[in-house]
C-alpha cells in the first residue's frame, strides 16, 4: 500500500522524519500486588482446567485465598499500612507454587506457570538458604512482566507501562514555509517495540526497513535521542545523513573543544582566545595539541579551558569521536542548521493526528503481534486519508473534475468522514479488514 502510493502520487522520499508516540493495550494499570495475584489466578485456573489431579495436591487456604472474584476483590482493597505484609505474604505464596512445581514436566510447559516464573525472577530476591526478599523497586527490570494478561508489554519509567510506535514519514521543505496541500506526506515505516527500549536502537532499522521496500531516505530528522554518533557513523554508511541536536548540554561554550576552531586535517587552528598551538601531534585516532605555557597562564580564559597543564605545554587531548562531537556542536549553533531542523517539529502533528483520528494510544487488543497489526492498520489509515485530501486539492487546483473524478470524490470524501469512527468502533479484525479494503479498493 505504501508503495503503491509513492509511486501514484509520485512522493520525494529524499527528506523524511522520525519520531516514537507510547500506546497502551487493552490492559489494566496492576500493583506489585496485582501483578502477584493476576499470576497466581490465572495459573490455578488454567491448572485446574487442563491437571485436574495435580490441581488437588496444592493446599486447600491457598486456593481459597486467590480463587474466585471475591478473593480478588480482597486484595484490591488492601490498605497502604498493610501493603508491606500483604505484599510478602503473597510473594511467599507465589514462589511456593513455583518450586512446588518445578519437577512436574507437564505443569512446567504451561504458559501460565512459565509467566508465574518470570514474576519469581524479576520481582524476587532468592537467597541460597531458600528464604526470599522482595526486590526494591529500583531493582526491577523496566522489561519485567507488567500485567499476566499482556505478557509483551514493558515498562518506561517515563511514560509507564505500554509499547512505543516508531513512525517515520516525508515531507517537504518550502522556502515560504507554507505546505502545497497537494504535496502528499507519507508514512514509510511502522515498527512496534517495547517500551523500555531507547529511541537510539530505532534508527537504523527503520533506515534498513525503508531501503528493502526502496523508500529510503537521503536524509533524516530526528530528536536528540536518535542522533547518537553511533547512529549518524552507521547511517552515513547507508547514505543517509542524520540530522540531529547532539544529547546533553555544554558546561560552557567557552569551555569546550567546539570552542576551538578545526582545520580540515583535525588539528586545531585556533583557541578560543584566538591562539595557535606550538606543537600538533596525532598518533592512530588520538590529536594532541599543545599551546605555549606563558599565553596560556596570562590568558583570562584559563580558568574555564579544556587544556591541561604539563611539563611544557599546556595540552588538549582528543579523539576522532571527540572531534566529530565538537563539530556537531558548533554546526548546531548556525543558522543553517535551524533552519534545516525546524521541518522536525512537524512530526509532532502527524502523531497528534495518529492519535486522534484512529485511538491508537488506547487499543483493544493485547500482545505484541495484535499490537503491531493495529498500529500498522491505523498508520495505513492515516496515509489513504492523507491520500484523499492530496488528490482533492489536485483536483480544486486544475478545475477538471470529470463524472468519474467526482464519483471518486465522493467515495475519498465518505472515507475521510468514517475512517476514524470505523477504527475506533469495530471490535473485529476480519470486519476492520473488510473495511479498508473496500474503500481501498474503490479509491483506487
Amino acid at each position: 500500500m505504501v508503495v503503491k502510493l509513492a509511486d501514484v502520487f509520485k512522493v520525494d522520499t529524499g527528506h523524511q522524519r522520525i519520531d516514537s508516540v507510547h500506546i497502551r493495550s487493552n490492559m489494566a494499570r496492576l500493583g506489585r500486588i496485582g501483578i502477584f495475584v493476576k499470576g497466581i489466578d490465572r495459573f490455578l485456573v488454567n491448572l485446574k482446567r487442563h491437571h485436574p489431579i495435580v490441581y488437588g495436591r496444592i493446599d486447600g487456604e491457598l486456593i481459597q485465598r486467590y480463587q474466585g472474584e471475591k478473593a480478588r476483590q480482597c486484595f484490591a482493597g488492601v490498605k497502604p499500612s498493610e501493603s508491606k505484609r500483604v505484599l510478602s505474604d503473597v510473594a511467599d505464596d507465589l514462589y511456593r507454587l513455583a518450586t512446588q512445581f518445578a519437577a512436574n514436566r507437564q505443569v512446567a510447559d504451561m504458559h501460565s506457570y512459565k509467566l508465574l516464573c518470570r514474576i519469581v525472577k524479576d520481582q524476587l530476591d532468592v537467597h541460597d538458604d531458600g528464604t526470599i526478599e522482595v526486590k526494591a523497586p529500583k531493582q526491577i527490570p523496566s522489561d519485567s512482566l507488567q500485567n499476566p494478561s499482556d505478557p509483551d508489554a514493558t515498562y518506561s519509567g517515563h511514560k509507564g507501562q505500554g509499547y512505543q510506535v516508531q513512525i517515520m514519514e516525508t515531507y517537504s521543505e518550502h522556502e515560504d514555509g507554507a505546505k502545497d496541500p497537494g504535496q502528499l506526506n507519507l508514512i514509510t515505516y511502522v515498527e512496534v517495540g517495547p517500551a523500555c527500549q531507547s529511541d537510539a536502537q530505532a534508527l537504523l532499522p527503520a533506515i534498513e526497513t525503508t531501503l528493502e521496500t526502496g523508500l529510503a531516505p537521503e536524509q533524516v530528522q530526528a530528536d536528540s535521542l536518535y542522533g547518537s554518533d553511533e547512529n549518524c557513523q552507521q547511517a552515513a554508511e547507508l547514505g543517509v545523513e542524520v540530522i540531529s541536536p547532539k544529547m546533553g548540554v555544554e558546561k560552557s561554550e567557552s569551555g569546550s573543544l567546539s570552542a576551538f576552531q578545526f582545520l580540515s586535517s583535525g588539528h586545531v587552528d585556533k583557541c578560543p582566545a584566538g591562539h595557535e598551538p606550538a606543537l600538533r601531534k596525532k598518533k592512530k585516532d588520538r590529536y594532541t595539541q599543545g599551546f605555549e605555557i606563558d599565553l596560556c597562564e596570562k590568558c583570562l580564559l584559563v580558568s574555564d579551558c579544556v587544556v591541561k597543564r604539563k611539563a611544557k605545554f599546556f595540552c588538549l587531548n582528543y579523539t576522532e569521536k571527540n572531534l566529530r562531537i565538537a563539530k556537531r556542536r558548533q554546526y548546531e549553533r548556525s543558522e543553517e542548521f535551524r533552519q534545516k531542523y525546524r521541518w522536525r517539529a512537524g512530526v509532532e502533528a502527524t502523531m497528534s493526528q495518529y492519535d486522534r483520528l484512529t485511538g491508537v494510544k488506547r487499543l483493544r487488543v493485547r500482545g505484541r503481534k495484535a499490537v503491531h497489526y493495529a498500529a500498522v492498520m491505523k498508520a495505513t489509515a492515516l496515509n489513504i486519508m492523507r491520500a484523499v485530501a492530496a488528490r482533492q486539492a489536485r483536483m480544486r487546483a486544475s478545475g477538471a473534475e470529470t463524472d468519474r473524478n467526482q464519483g471518486v470524490c465522493r467515495v475519498f470524501r465518505l472515507f475521510k468522514e468514517r475512517i476514524g469512527g470505523i477504527f475506533r468502533s469495530m471490535a473485529g479484525w476480519a470486519a476492520r479488514k473488510l473495511a479498508l479494503r473496500t474503500y481501498a479498493h474503490n479509491a483506487v
